[in-house]
C-alpha cells in the first residue's frame, strides 16, 4: 500500500525515516529501481540487516529521527512507517522534513505498550498532522489476521478455526478494521 501511494505521486528519490530491517527499501528496490532510495534508524543492528537484506550497506546509515543531520539526504519524498507513535516529539520530527516534500506515514489505531499515542479516527490523524502536512489522503490498512500468509498456513488456520466464528470471518478477509486493528496510512505534501 506504501509502494502504490508513493508511485501514484512519481518520485524521483525516497529518505526512509525509521528504515527497520530494509523490508520496505527491499520492495522498493525490487519493483521500481529507478528511485533513488537512503533510509535510517536508530538501530544500528536494524541498519546492518537491512544493508545485508537488499546488499546496498551504502544505502543506510544509523540516525536519530528527532536530529536534523539526519535529513541531509536529498530527496522529494519521505516514507514514514511505524516510527511516529513511537516519539513524544513526533510533531518536531516532521517540522524538520524540508517543505514541498511528499510525505507517506502511518499511524496505528491500536494501543500497545511501546505506543506513545494512537488515534481512533481519521480526523484525528488530521487533526494532529494537518497542520504540518497538506493530507491529500488517508487510507485505512487492516492488520492481517495471520501472520504468515502462505496457503497452507490458511488452509490450517481455516481447519483449526472452523467452529470459531469471529476468527474464520478474520482469516477470509471480511473482519472490519475496528475489529483486526491497523494503520491510517496519510500522504500529502510538507507544508
Amino acid at each position: 500500500q506504501v509502494l502504490r501511494v508513493l508511485q501514484r505521486h512519481g518520485p524521483h528519490s525516497v529518505l526512509e525515516v525509521g528504515c527497520g530491517t530494509g523490508g520496505f527499501a527491499h520492495l522498493l528496490m525490487d519493483k521500481n529501481p529507478r528511485i533513488r532510495y537512503r533510509g535510517f534508524d536508530f538501530s544500528p543492528v536494524a541498519v546492518e540487516r537491512a544493508a545485508a537484506r537488499v546488499g546496498k550497506p551504502d544505502l543506510f546509515f544509523v540516525g536519530d529521527a528527532r536530529m536534523p543531520e539526519s535529513y541531509d539526504a536529498d530527496a522529494d519524498s519521505i516514507v514514514c512507517t511505524e516510527v511516529l507513535e513511537h516519539i513524544d516529539a513526533d510533531l518536531d520530527v516532521i517540522g524538520q522534513w524540508a517543505s514541498g516534500t511528499f510525505c507517506v506515514c502511518s499511524v496505528p489505531n491500536f494501543d500497545a505498550d511501546n505506543h506513545v499515542r494512537h488515534f481512533l479516527a481519521e480526523s484525528e490523524v488530521q487533526a494532529r498532522y494537518g497542520a504540518l502536512i497538506d493530507i491529500a489522503r488517508i487510507d485505512r490498512v487492516k492488520k492481517p489476521a495471520l501472520a504468515d500468509l502462505s496457503w497452507s498456513n490458511r488452509l490450517r488456520a481455516l481447519r483449526w478455526n472452523r467452529y470459531r466464528p469471529a476468527h474464520l470471518r478474520a482469516i477470509v478477509g471480511m473482519a472490519s478494521f475496528a475489529e483486526l486493528g491497523g494503520w491510517f496510512l496519510f500522504s500529502g505534501v510538507r507544508k
